[in-house]
This record gives structure tokens, C-alpha cells and sequence, in this order.
């Protein structure tokens, strides 16, 4: 039995001589990559947390018509959680109270940074058609139709159309804006639905092919 154990020793002793630096190696890995993903989920949470509060902070100051300083503490935001959703409703909203101010094109300009920052996302689109809406306000006509493409699939389709129909109304491309409201027409539901067909019968009607 004595002989056995002794064998059984010296078969682990040459494995941990041949593997065992491996093994330590791999567990270290291992612990490493574990506390760094522990630390990692600790900063997002931290992140987000301050992204939050934030928002909570611009969306205050808007109640208070404090536009400007809503707008200073988006600029903030943009900087230090540009990558967070909060980061990019927190502008949605901000340029939304400056088109009301009047500075359409400045909330053009804060609608184009949420198109970037979350680009392929659904919120990018929301700021591709406020944005249009927004040079649209400032009176850049040509610029608001570019913004507009591509047009999404979607939900957001027959907005997209029916903002296209009103940018060719405006550059007095009546043809090419009631096509427009045609094709948003079959894209369109609800009481949105209605204002399309009004502003389609208001131009004669879907144009003949």
C-alpha cells in the first residue's frame, strides 16, 4: 500500500512539474477576468446612475424654462455618458424646448449629435425626424429632406413620408409631396392617419402614375 502511495505522489509530482504552472497561470486569468467584470459591471452602474441623475436635472430645468441651463448640463452629459439612452432623451428634450425658443437651429445641431451617438438604434431615427423638423423651422428646406434619408422601415416610415410630403410642399413640388402622402397614407394609422388624407385631398389627391 505504501508503494502505491508513493507511486501515486511521484505521478503527481511529475504532473504539477509539467502542468502545474499552467494551472496557477489559468486560475489567476480566471480571477482576474472575474473581479475586472465585477469592476467593470460597478463603473457601468456607477455610470448610468449619474447618467440618471442627470437627466432627472435637465428635465428640471426645463420645467423651470431654464432652457440654457438645460442645454450647459446636456453639453456635460454628452461628454461624460455620450454612449447612455439618458445622455440622448436628456438632448431629445432640450432641443425640443429650443425649437420653441425659437433656435431651430441650434436643436439641429444637439439632434444630429443624438444621431450619431446612437446610430442603428430607434432613437436615432426619433432625432433624424425631429431633426428635419427642426430645419425645417429654420427654414432649410434642402437640408431637412437630406436628413431624411435613408427612409426607415417601420413604425416611423409614415412620418417620415408625411415630413417628406410637407419639406416638397414647401419647395413648391406639389406632385412630389402628394406622392409623399400617398405612400405615408399606407403607412399610417389613427387620428394621423386623417391629417394625412387632409393634406393629400388639400393637393388633388394621390398623383396618377
Amino acid at each position: 500500500m505504501a508503494y502505491d502511495d508513493e507511486e501515486q505522489l511521484e505521478a503527481l509530482r511529475h504532473w504539477w512539474a509539467r502542468y502545474g504552472r499552467g494551472v496557477v497561470i489559468g486560475l489567476v486569468v480566471a480571477l482576474v477576468a472575474v473581479l475586472g467584470y465585477q469592476q467593470w459591471q460597478s463603473w457601468q452602474s456607477r455610470q448610468l446612475g449619474a447618467a440618471s441623475a442627470d437627466h432627472s436635472a435637465v428635465l428640471a430645468a426645463l420645467d423651470q424654462d431654464e432652457v440654457e441651463t438645460a442645454a450647459n448640463r446636456v453639453a456635460i452629459m454628452q461628454q461624460e455618458h455620450g454612449q447612455t439612452a439618458q445622455a440622448a432623451l436628456a438632448t431629445l428634450a432640450v432641443a425640443g424646448a429650443l425649437v420653441e425658443t425659437g433656435a431651430a437651429e441650434q436643436a439641429a445641431r444637439q439632434l444630429a449629435w443624438v444621431t450619431d451617438a446612437q446610430a442603428g438604434t430607434a432613437l436615432a431615427d426619433i432625432a433624424r425626424l425631429r431633426q428635419g423638423e427642426a430645419l425645417a423651422a429654420a427654414g432649410k428646406t434642402t437640408a431637412a429632406l437630406d436628413v431624411l434619408q435613408p427612409l426607415p422601415d417601420g413604425q416611423l416610415r409614415g412620418r417620415f413620408l408625411e415630413l417628406q410630403g410637407d419639406l416638397q410642399q414647401m419647395a413648391g413640388d406639389a406632385r412630389a409631396a402628394a406622392a409623399a402622402y400617398a405612400d405615408a397614407l399606407e403607412q399610417t394609422t389613427g387620428q394621423r392617419r386623417s391629417l394625412v388624407e387632409i393634406k393629400l385631398n388639400n393637393l388633388g389627391g394621390a398623383p396618377e402614375s
